[in-house]
């Protein structure tokens, strides 16, 4: 309790009502929490309630080591889930087998969208069960939600075969125990009653996470007398897209009558100079409570600006500092590249890979390469270089995948019989009786199109100019076009797929080397179970909750951040407060990001750029890291003046 400043102490002596603990970046919530249990434990019960396992084992950890005398029993820590799965448990005694496991919840899924002619991928599977787990956590009507993954109709369909399967095979999923247990302690006093009287008192951690049902849930646990004391920070509500926004920490006073606030306003993280930034950036939020955040004295230097051509230099140029950075002793642990979308991976992970730099992802997501737009690049590219090299060959597989893409009007038929018979289809259709002659005027043009393929890559283009030719010539933009109106998609999501594999392409001007670069990437799962020292990848929303000493936020660019999908005001104040966590992680030495062009397009320093402390702007030759005397200071001008003369 010495340790704990004036702010601490009040928050981790407060005993009876509802008490809201605003905790900003580094402020040692933690440390309140475990404090407040240590002095409460001795006469009471207490329900203390985080959202990672990772987190509940810390704090448990922490109080375990406690100087207490007895008491340490009378303390459940957990995550929501395993505290209502608890709860569910007793009443209906559930067992671990009957949970349905993340990778049959996937199977369940994807076969579902393979029936309806989808191609999912494992983006596609997780931005759907994202989707079914927000109707779900935000008690929403299903049948008044429009689904942004596939068309309506289809989500209503995926949702309900689920839902018989776990009905069927007797199971729940995650958001079940959730909402299970919630309905539970709505329509039956008596459990409800026994829960209350097992902890009447209870904290919640990282309470601007919490979303509906739990809510919903600890209300109705918390009633009546309202032991309940939340620490969270409006500023950090980052995932509204799981349910979660501020707007449950902005009406906490008048959800709870009497409640009491307090604000942790020192970080013990940040220099001086990052705190300072900050500050001034998430000030431009109107849905905030108002805070000071302050720092311990320790001045530091100022965020600084790198400038780079598009993203592959960027990724490049943050490789070479980086590379520097640790020849002259850094720790790679240390040290974060972070960003808003996980298609900006792509670059880092080539660069650096490219020049042997350990690193790690802290997003399990497939590389860019397993997507079936790339399996379709790919099958296009080797058919032009067979067909270039003269190769005769039977059935080929890679033919048969894109021959109608877009839609040719080859019928199933006679790609079956060219299968059967091992034919190939581009001398089979001159004969076949099952074609149209329009139909066969189609395949002539695509294999004369596939001609012009193969010299395009022996004349020495690189194979960004092959990927622009399949896009722009073979018509195969018009496909995705196709597949976005017939999937009720919105096509920009899939056009950024092709365009990033197109940028990629641009490092190679063989497209064997293309090819084999796509299957070592396949590798980088090694550097994920390293124990040596390496870099950490995370986009901006992995990131809360982790620090560094040297943070470098890429891709700072209108459309990126703010994503282009953010158009309302609460939407830009999202992707603000997004941007101040990734600001926030930073201990020492903070690196802003931006391009002049993405995908061969003039890109806009990102708006949150513009704000009225000065950032230092990197003039260093990119082989080495910017020292002091590199930098001159200025803000959103001095920015735009680099990008035209660097």
């Amino acid at each position: 309790m010495t340790t704990l400043n004036e702010n601490q102490l009040i928050a981790a002596r407060h005993v009876d009502g509802p008490m809201m603990v605003l905790a900003g970046p580094g402020s040692g919530k933690t440390a309140v929490i475990v404090a407040r249990a240590a002095i409460l434990c001795k006469e009471r019960d207490i329900l203390v309630i985080t959202y990672s396992k990772a987190a509940a084992r810390e704090m448990e950890r922490r109080f375990s080591g406690a100087d207490l005398q007895g008491g340490k029993s009378r303390v459940t820590f957990g995550t929501f889930h395993s505290v209502l799965y608890r709860i569910l448990r007793r009443k209906k005694g559930l067992a671990i087998g009957e949970i349905l496991a993340e990778g049959e919840q996937r199977a369940i899924v994807r076969d579902c969208l393979a029936e309806m002619q989808y191609e999912p991928d494992d983006e596609m599977l997780s931005s759907l069960l994202s989707e079914m787990s927000l109707v779900r956590n935000e008690l929403y009507e299903i049948c008044h939600y429009h689904s942004k993954t596939i068309g309506t109709g289809d989500f209503l369909e995926v949702c309900k075969i689920y839902e018989n399967y776990k009905i069927e095979k007797n199971k729940i999923d995650f958001d079940d125990m959730l909402c299970h247990a919630y309905e539970l302690l709505k329509s039956d006093p008596v459990e409800l009653d026994y829960w209350r009287k097992k902890y009447p008192f209870i904290m919640v951690d990282e309470f601007q996470d919490i979303n509906c049902v739990q809510y919903e849930a600890i209300k109705l646990l918390a009633a009546p007398k309202n032991n309940l004391f939340i620490v969270g920070d409006d500023d950090q509500s980052i995932y509204r897209f799981r349910g979660s926004r501020p707007e449950f920490l902005l009406n906490f006073p008048k959800d709870f009558d009497n409640s009491r606030q307090i604000t942790l306003e020192t970080n013990y993280r940040s220099t001086d100079a990052i705190i300072k930034y900050s500050n001034n950036l998430i000030v431009h939020n109107k849905m905030r409570y108002s805070k000071d955040i302050s720092g311990m004295g320790q001045k530091g230097s100022a965020p600084k600006i790198i400038v780079s051509d598009d993203q592959n230099q960027e990724a490049l140029k943050i490789a070479e500092m980086v590379r520097g950075l640790w020849k002259k002793g850094a720790n790679l642990d240390e040290i974060a590249i972070a960003f808003r979308l996980n298609i900006q991976a792509r670059a880092f992970t080539d660069a650096f890979l490219n020049m042997n730099i350990p690193f790690k992802s802290r997003d399990e997501s497939p590389t860019i390469y397993e997507h079936w737009i790339a399996k379709d690049f790919f099958a296009f590219l080797n058919i032009a270089k067979r067909l270039g090299l003269g190769q005769k060959a039977g059935f080929d597989p890679d033919a048969a995948r894109i021959i109608n893409k877009p839609y040719r009007f080859i019928s199933k038929a006679f790609l079956q019989n060219c299968k059967k018979n091992d034919k190939s289809i581009f001398t089979e259709y001159k004969r076949s009786p099952m074609l149209h002659i329009a139909t066969k005027t189609h395949i002539e043009d695509l294999h004369r199109n596939l001609l012009i393929l193969a010299k395009l890559e022996s004349s020495g283009e690189n194979v960004s100019e092959s990927i622009r030719y399949i896009r722009q010539n073979i018509g195969y933009n018009g496909h995705i076009i196709d597949t976005s109106e017939y999937r009720k998609l919105n096509p920009a999501g899939l056009m950024e797929i092709a365009d990033e594999l197109q940028e990629a392409a641009k490092q190679f001007e063989d497209f064997a080397k293309f090819s084999k670069h796509a299957e070592n990437i396949a590798s980088v799962a090694l550097y994920q179970n390293i124990e040596s020292p390496c870099c950490t990848f995370t986009t901006l929303h992995s990131a809360k909750g982790l620090e560094f000493e040297r943070v470098f936020i890429a891709g700072l660019v209108e459309e990126v951040l703010p994503y282009i999908r953010s158009k309302t005001a609460a939407e830009i104040e999202e992707e603000r407060r997004l941007f101040y966590v990734g600001v926030t992680r930073a201990k020492n030495e903070l690196y802003l990001s931006t391009i002049k062009s993405r995908y061969d397009k003039p890109a806009k320093p990102s708006r949150f750029l513009n704000i009225d402390p000065p950032i230092e702007v990197c003039l260093a030759n990119s082989n080495h890291p910017p020292e002091r005397g590199d930098c001159d200071t200025s803000g959103l001008e001095r920015i735009n003046w680099c990008r035209n003369n660097l």
